[in-house]
């Protein structure tokens, strides 16, 4: 229920805005028609805000940045002369486009979230929020977006408000370029990341119980230090089971069980895991579709990849590892 409510309160954060400028374009859009909708656009950007901050017990950086935009426009255009206080309905595109560009911008640099997340909170499970790649990949689609603001800025400011630049050219590239990068670049990073070799693809095991009982034969000792976890594998579908893979003092070992409290759990099908493994899927895509599902450590997680890339298929294991029921 909660994503729902986030879904339609996205939506709705931009009905002050939209209100406003409706309001004040209306028929022969009048200086007093004009002071009213920044009034009205400003009490509904309250609305939003509250209704939010009540329901979902936070605010998105839009709500904040419209409610900003629409106080800063109702301040203005109420306490200074008529002229000067034109210039704000006149340009207040422009000035839109600017506000989103500094939300976009000086948050991430302060060290905050960037404004992206919640936007990809609604598309990607909880158990990926925490992850390296979702806070890079969400970092570089942001200053994209920052970009973009900057560009839609500039172009219904020299435009001077008229529809093809204040309108037509930013909704061709907040769409063609904006909305197409946010959907692309997670899964072009993530591919080209965490690609596999056709060589090492070729010598994984096809079930899942060879695979994961194979694990410590492609164990790399010098990649894991002095790491010391247990990984639980819970796999369900056909060969599943539970498997417990120890690492400690640069040494590997499996087993068939559950771990009394394990670093990281990853519960997934049989063939996916599989699938994963040989490189038909991405893993980090995978689960941020929830093919699969982690629990603890992501840490331990994102370096896999390095601590088991060893060669596999080898008959013998080396002495630093050990295999066994």
């Amino acid at each position: 229920m909660s994503h729902k409510l986030e879904k339609v309160l996205f939506v709705t954060s931009f009905i002050p805005v939209a209100s406003f400028k409706s309001i004040a374009r209306l028929g022969d859009a009048t200086w007093g028609q004009a002071r009213i909708a920044v009034v009205i656009g400003f009490a509904l950007a309250v609305i939003q805000f509250v209704s939010a901050r009540k329901i979902l017990k936070y605010n998105t950086y839009l709500e904040k940045a419209f409610l900003g935009f629409l106080l800063v426009g109702t301040a203005w255009v109420y306490l200074l002369p008529e002229k000067p206080a034109h210039f704000f309905v006149d340009h207040s595109v422009a000035l839109l486009y600017l506000t989103l560009f500094i939300m976009s911008l000086i948050p991430q640099l302060l060290g905050y979230d960037p404004f992206t997340y919640a936007v990809a909170k609604q598309w990607y499970p909880e158990s990926v929020w925490g992850t390296p790649d979702f806070r890079l990949i969400n970092y570089r689609i942001t200053y994209v977006w920052a970009g973009i603001f900057f560009a839609c800025f500039l172009s219904s400011f020299l435009g001077k408000g008229k529809p093809l630049y204040s309108i037509l050219i930013p909704f061709a590239l907040c769409i063609g370029i904006g909305v197409v990068f946010s959907k692309k670049y997670p899964e072009i990073y993530l591919k080209r990341k965490y690609r596999v070799s056709p060589e090492a693809a070729a010598a994984i095991p096809d079930s899942v119980d060879k695979l994961i009982e194979g694990m410590p034969s492609a164990f790399n000792p010098q990649a894991a230090g002095d790491l010391k976890a247990e990984i639980q594998f819970d796999i369900s579908g056909e060969k599943g089971g539970k498997w417990v893979l120890s690492i400690a003092g640069g040494r590997c070992e499996v087993r068939r069980g559950e771990a009394v409290s394990p670093t990281v759990t990853i519960e997934s099908p049989g063939d996916v895991w599989v699938k994963i493994s040989r490189g038909e899927i991405d893993r980090p895509k995978a689960l941020m579709e929830g093919l699969y599902r982690i629990k603890g450590d992501m840490m331990v997680l994102t370096r896999m990849p390095q601590l088991f890339g060893a060669r596999r298929g080898q008959n013998h294991a080396p002495p630093n590892v050990v295999s066994r029921k």
